[in-house]
This record gives C-alpha cells, sequence and structure tokens, in this order.
C-alpha cells in the first residue's frame, strides 16, 4: 500500500514536468490508439487564425456536398458537421470494386471559440474546404453585458 502511495505522490508532484498520459501507460496497458483521435482529426483536419477583428477556421470536408455541411455556434462552440449519404463510383459499374477507402457517414467537430458576435458568423466552401469567419465581440459589445445580481 505504500508503494502506491509512492508512486501516486510521484507522479503528483512530477505532473508538470512531464506527460501524466506517459506515467499512466507505464502502470497500466492501453491499446495503442486508446487516447488517439487521430481518425477524426485525418477526416477533419483544421487550421485556427486569430486576427484583431477575426477568428478563421478552416476545415478540410472533402467530397462533400455544401447541402451537407452544417455549422452552428452557441455559448462560445463552434460546431461543424458533414454527411456524405453516398457517392456514385463512375469507375466500376459492374462492382469489381477491389480496394474502398472513401466512406459514407456523418462526422462533426467542436471548437471554443469565445466572444463571437454570432450575427455576423460567415462561411464558405471551396475545394472541399470550408472557411468560417467568426468576427469578434468589439470591446463596446462586451462592455454592454447585463450583470443580475
Amino acid at each position: 500500500m505504500e508503494g502506491s502511495f509512492i508512486m501516486a505522490n510521484e507522479m503528483m508532484k512530477n505532473r508538470n514536468n512531464d506527460n501524466m498520459m506517459d506515467q499512466l501507460s507505464d502502470w497500466f496497458s492501453f491499446p495503442k490508439d486508446f487516447f488517439d483521435d487521430s481518425s477524426i482529426k485525418n477526416i477533419m483536419q483544421s487550421d485556427v487564425a486569430e486576427t484583431d477583428k477575426d477568428y478563421i477556421v478552416k476545415v478540410d470536408m472533402p467530397g462533400m456536398d455544401k447541402k451537407d455541411i452544417k455549422v452552428s455556434y452557441k455559448d462560445g462552440i463552434l460546431n461543424v458537421s458533414g454527411s456524405r449519404d453516398s457517392f456514385d463510383n463512375l469507375d466500376d459499374k459492374n462492382g469489381n470494386l477491389i480496394h474502398r477507402e472513401r466512406s459514407v457517414g456523418h462526422i462533426q467537430r467542436s471548437y471554443r471559440i469565445p466572444d463571437v458576435d454570432s450575427k455576423e458568423i460567415s462561411a464558405k466552401d471551396i475545394d472541399g474546404v470550408l472557411t468560417i469567419t467568426l468576427p469578434k465581440l468589439t470591446e463596446e459589445d462586451k462592455e454592454n453585458t447585463i450583470t443580475i445580481e
């Protein structure tokens, strides 16, 4: 019991210096990809940039029609989702497909982006890249916040 306490104490003491997940993986056996969310990141790779006036989010949405992409913003969270119900395989009309990597389904990703003027958000999809512009609230807008006691 004392050894467990010492190990836990050492982990807590060193957590700012070391990656806690590395320490946990020394003690427990996790599947290789247990904490890996790269599968969704590979599908919805994105960049988030900030300027003085805006946040700009670019999300790869290859092969999705504009009508199947949804963007919403509420309570400081930007949600981006898309779906692909089917696609035409014009290369193989006889059903002789021997390898398939393209898939159908629904994907979604969320981003925490605070202090945005939600009425002015805009989005455009060009060549499979969705660009969302989220204007920041001005200082005046922030000061007009009502506080209820």
